[in-house]
């Protein structure tokens, strides 16, 4: 049997392999309830640790998603104003589909 693709990781430490479409929504219900900070999926093949999409709440009522594909240098970030649209981004990437927004709309982050 093949090891999970993904992995979901939450502030507090708590982890699932292969996260549905219905627990990523769950765990931005946590953040969004202000249960968790953030959440991280992150592609398990990847040794380094470098490709994964994470998220956040602004503080102004929209969410910050960040991804990054492979390195520092492959970093980039959107604002998306809803718990829906980021549930949207986050499965979009997770589940290999076409990026939402395209990636054109993503600004690349400096870390």
């Amino acid at each position: 049997m093949a090891g999970p693709i993904l992995r979901a990781l939450t502030e507090s430490g708590a982890t699932w392999d292969d996260p549905s479409e219905d627990l990523l929504f769950e765990l931005l219900s946590d953040v969004e309830r202000g249960d968790e900070a953030w959440f991280i999926v992150e592609r398990v093949d990847d040794g380094t640790g470098q490709t994964y999409i994470q998220v956040i709440q602004d503080g102004h009522g929209g969410w910050t998603v960040e991804r990054r594909e492979g390195g520092p240098d492959r970093h980039f970030g959107v604002t998306r104003a809803d718990l829906r649209l980021a549930h949207e981004t986050m499965t979009a990437w997770a589940f290999g589909l076409p990026l939402v927004p395209p990636s054109g709309d993503w600004m690349a982050i400096s870390v």
